[in-house]
């Protein structure tokens, strides 16, 4: 008996040990405050929610627990269903469907009018607002964001999601998706995951959300307990993860844990099957045992807790599925198909026993408090629709989003070194795009960098007819934009015998599908997505216009494993906005307003005004049209006749190589390489001299009178009075003859033997007409003072200097040297020889000398005369091009990975100023005793050397600021005696207005 009894009482004490340790283990151990609750004020928080809470019948409490669903439409039926909702107390919160920001702006004032309690507005923004709104900034998705190394950078993209949700009365953003995504196959989440490796994931969502905390919006990490190792999808079916525990609390559950650890506090609960928690099949968004006693106890996580939708088909043909996801531990029901129904069987469920008025009171009070910590309990001010996009689509947006972008490329793979891309006068380029079409960003893009020819193909069909056409190419630029037409086989004929990379822009995943031709390239440049941002900024990745630090976020089989990616150094000019070197776009909206108002009192009809600042070109736009016509606009592709800057962008860069290569010294005379000047009074003079204009030669010679036939007009060649003889204008208050012949021994209107060089269109010039203008400069008269006097002809003679030492002409001699190798495909004299004439913006009406509107053919005389090629002008461009050569010279003699010249020598001819003028070697300078004389805008540092050109042309380079300033127009079309853009002080004014953009953020 005793023995009985003993073992009678034994059990009953373990039972009740049992039943203490069963009920202790309910109540939360160590429970985590979030942040945001943790700095509340208590009291305060109180107050509000009891002044509400007290207030509320029980059907006010029960409709605090759902999140309506509602479609973005703003019609009326639409409308009227949403206050029916809201007024019968259906809703706590609501999730807009698709729309626009303004549909779904207009909604939510409705709502917020119409609902007693205010109500919290969600959204399911994963990559920005994009994911559900029409027009606004797309971000990375989270896959591309995991490739970066930068956490701050995803904490400032949370930051800036919030500001937008603020501005569209979004309190809840149903993000980061903190999911591990281990299985490749996965197919609903994938690219929405940050990787696999758990906590690299844990380390960006933490960020994300921090961001989005801060900038007072709830983040809402997803999906617990872990949707990154399914084969189905939950929108469709009920996913199965049948991992043990071990394996699901080392992978899946590690960004969870770290999450609440940070103390961020809102967590979505996913519709998985989950055996090894909960093996009654149900989905864990509706398990105790994962909702309570595995995220709330074991976790210890005390924030708010919403479903994923319930409209999913993993949960939604659960029955009474809202009562039992109450019951399970979630506070938030999110978006069931029928909101009235499922807060029926809540209220039934409450009046049947089945949930208690406490866990309903409970639940309620909980809303309300993350409602007054998300600022409702201050009242809902309604959104301000007006200029609503604009205020969301901030430049500061666009260049996060750039910049997300350019820190996420990835390269796999650099053989030799291929990429950043060197060498460009040895290759000859081909772009060849899969699955995009024409003129997509990565084709513009890298046809920024140099001369490229570009090629579409769509289908096998297009693919195989291109091969012939890539025979003549050296080295191919392909670009996968779909992985759904090609395979690796296709590719492979491509890059068979040529340097090539390959550039993906599709999930990491999709590259196992091209492990052969993979292994064929040189190079392998992962973009993540097919955007318009991730091709740019995968485009100058390639050649070096912003450096590569991405990191594979996953592992692709057979091929790469995740953290793969090789790093490469910036190297050439990137392109970004302004918001990238900290000058505010806005601060630079002044150029336009001076550029449209010197069109408009016709200083010129055209302009491209271009601003490079630390290696970055933040700011190239063109304006107006090639005419005053307006027929064509002109674009940032179209090329300028420079006039005079082509002292600064041509001779002087041909000399400085020669110096570099001890081959010259300044103190070299003139005359022994220009043989005119020997035995004359100008034999003495020094290259120096000519740099600095202080030969004491004339500033001007008729270049073009010894063509011209005097005995085929009457009476002088010029008037400087109006007359019927001299119907053409060449210059204010000067009239010229058009009845005059040349002479048929200098020109010619053909070309033939002996007249090679053209000097416009049907009119070609005496090859030996060269001397005949040299030894017109022999015979000048020389000032006796070598004082300061710009003359055209010093450079001329630098030209002859150039050709003589170097045994080159000098267009052949800078394209050698300087334009092939840096790209500048548009910089050459004669560009008719490769440009069609629609690509050159005209210059002048010239009814003297040739008679015809000059378009590609050079405008200076002197230039034209001697075929097109002088050291004084002559030179073409458009301004991005000329700003490979300026950085070079920032660069103090590098660019693209190569050196052109040595550090001694860029900086000797960049610093080296005249002490009788303002004037540098070669190029003109600030003048700070003068403002009003200085070609510069007064805040120009004195360090800063550029050139103007006649024709409406400037450029500028600051290497304080490190910075370039270019602006290119033909303000002498259709006639020179246009001076509107000096009297105007356009160039100037754009420039004061770059410096004050500068000078404003350095304060």
């Amino acid at each position: 008996m005793i023995l009985k009894y003993d073992i009678k009482y034994f059990l009953l004490l373990n039972l009740i040990a049992c039943m203490f340790l069963s009920v202790f283990s309910c109540f939360p151990k160590d429970q985590i405050e979030p942040l945001m609750m943790k700095n509340a004020d208590k009291l305060k928080m109180r107050q509000w929610v009891d002044s509400v809470y007290n207030h509320m019948s029980l059907d006010e409490r029960i409709g605090q627990l759902i999140i309506i669903h509602v479609n973005g439409d703003n019609g009326a039926a639409n409308r009227q269903k949403l206050v029916g909702l809201v007024r019968d107390q259906y809703a706590g919160g609501v999730l807009f469907s698709k729309g626009t920001p303004q549909n779904q702006a207009v909604l939510t004032n409705l709502a917020q009018e119409n609902a007693r309690v205010p109500l919290m507005i969600t959204f399911d923004g994963e990559w920005g607002l994009s994911m559900r709104l029409d027009n606004t900034p797309r971000f990375p998705k989270n896959m591309m964001l995991g490739a970066i190394k930068n956490d701050s950078l995803i904490y400032y993209y949370g930051r800036e999601m919030a500001r937008q949700c603020r501005l569209m009365g979004i309190q809840v953003n149903f993000a980061p998706d903190i999911d591990v995504n281990s299985n490749p196959s996965n197919p609903v989440i994938g690219i929405r995951s940050f990787g696999e490796d758990p906590n690299r994931v844990a380390a960006l969502g933490i960020a994300y959300a921090r961001g989005l905390e801060d900038g007072e919006v709830l983040p809402v990490a997803k999906h617990f307990p872990g949707h990154g190792d399914t084969s189905t999808d939950s929108h469709k079916t009920l996913p199965l993860i049948n991992h043990d525990k071990d394996r699901l609390e080392s992978v899946e559950l590690v960004p969870f844990k770290k999450y609440i650890d940070a103390g961020l506090a809102s967590i979505m609960t996913g519709h998985l099957n989950i055996p090894a928690w909960d093996n009654s099949g149900a989905p864990s968004s509706l398990s105790k045992p994962i909702v309570t006693d595995l995220l709330q106890t074991e976790l210890g996580f005390s924030g708010l807790i919403f479903t994923d939708g319930l409209a999913m088909k993993g949960v939604s043909v659960e029955k009474d599925m809202s009562v039992r996801a109450i019951l399970a531990g979630n506070d938030l029901l999110l978006g069931p198909l029928n909101a009235k129904k499922q807060f029926e069987a809540l209220k039934l469920a409450v009046e049947s026993g089945v949930l208690s008025d406490s866990i309903i009171n409970v639940r309620c009070r909980k809303i309300l408090e993350y409602k007054y910590l998300l600022g409702l309990s201050k009242g809902v001010k309604p959104i301000d629709v007006d200029n609503l996009s604009q205020r969301i689509n901030t430049s500061s947006a666009e260049w996060l989003c750039r910049k997300l972008n350019e820190e996420a490329i990835t390269l796999l793979k650099n053989e030799d070194k291929m990429v950043p891309l060197k060498s460009l006068d040895k290759k000859k380029i081909a772009a060849v795009s899969l699955g995009a079409s024409r003129n997509n960003p990565f084709h513009t893009t890298l046809k920024l960098y140099g001369d490229i020819t570009c090629f579409n193909v769509m289908s096998i069909a297009e693919l195989k007819k291109l091969q012939p056409e890539l025979s003549g190419y050296n080295t191919v630029l392909v670009s996968v934009h779909s992985n759904r037409i090609f395979s690796s086989n296709d590719i492979q004929s491509l890059v068979e015998g040529k340097q090539s990379v390959i550039t993906f822009f599709t999930s990491p995943y999709s590259m196992a599908r091209f492990n052969s031709v993979i292994k064929s390239t040189d190079a392998v440049v992962l973009g993540y997505e097919n955007t318009p941002f991730a091709q740019e900024y995968a485009a100058q990745a390639i050649f070096g216009g912003n450096n590569i630090s991405g990191k594979l976020p996953v592992t692709v089989r057979g091929l790469y494993a995740i953290g793969d990616g090789i790093e490469t150094a910036k190297t050439r000019l990137g392109y970004n906005l302004p918001e990238e070197v900290g000058i505010k776009s806005s601060d630079l909206d002044k150029i336009q307003e001076i550029v449209k108002d010197g069109i408009a009192q016709q200083a010129f009809p055209g302009c491209q005004v271009l601003i490079a600042k630390d290696g970055v070109v933040i700011y190239n736009q063109s304006f107006g049209s090639f005419e005053y016509n307006g027929f064509q606009e002109v674009t940032n592709e179209d090329i300028y006749d420079l006039a005079s800057m082509s002292k600064a962008s041509a001779t002087v860069p041909a000399i400085m190589k020669l110096y570099d290569e001890k081959k010259i010294t300044l103190q070299s005379p003139l005359s022994k390489s220009v043989s005119q000047l020997r035995n004359t009074d100008k034999e003495n003079l020094t290259i120096r001299q000519a740099l600095f204009h202080e030969t004491g030669l004339p500033s001007f010679i008729q270049y073009y009178m010894p063509a011209i036939d005097p005995d085929s007009y009457s009476g002088r060649l010029i008037s400087y009075k109006q007359e019927v003889s001299y119907p053409a204008l060449i210059d204010n208050g000067a009239w010229a003859r058009t009845d005059f012949k040349y002479k048929s021994n200098l020109i010619s209107e053909v070309s033939k033997p002996g007249f090679s060089k053209r000097v416009s269109e049907n009119l070609y010039i005496s090859d030996t007409y060269q001397d005949t203008i040299l030894y017109r400069i022999a015979e000048s008269k020389l000032r006796a003072n070598k004082s300061y006097l710009y003359s055209c002809l010093n450079f001329m003679l630098l030209k002859e200097v150039v050709e003589q030492v170097s045994d080159t002409d000098l267009s052949t001699f800078l394209q050698n040297n300087f334009y092939q190798k840096l790209g500048a495909a548009t910089t050459m004299y004669n560009p008719l020889t490769k440009f069609e004439k629609n690509r050159i913006v005209p210059t002048e009406q010239d009814d003297f000398l040739r008679k015809q509107l000059l378009q590609g053919y050079v405008h200076d005389e002197g230039a034209a005369f001697l075929g097109g090629v002088s050291g004084n002008a002559g030179l073409f461009s458009n301004a991005n091009d000329l700003a490979k050569l300026y950085q070079m010279w920032l660069n103090l003699g590098t660019y693209g990975g190569e050196r052109y010249l040595s550090k001694e020598t860029t900086r000797l001819f960049t610093t080296t100023k005249s002490p009788n003028s303002r004037r540098g070697l070669g190029f003109d300078k600030p003048d700070p005793r003068n403002n009003r004389s200085s070609p510069t805008a007064p805040q120009t540092p004195v360090s800063v050397y550029g050139h103007t050109g006649f024709t409406g042309t400037c450029f500028w380079v600051d290497p304080d600021n490190n910075m370039i300033y270019i602006f290119l127009s033909n303000r002498v079309n259709p006639s020179r005696t246009h001076k509107k853009l000096s009297s105007l002080n356009i160039r100037p004014r754009i420039q004061s207005v770059i410096y004050n953009a500068i000078n404003k953020e350095k304060k």
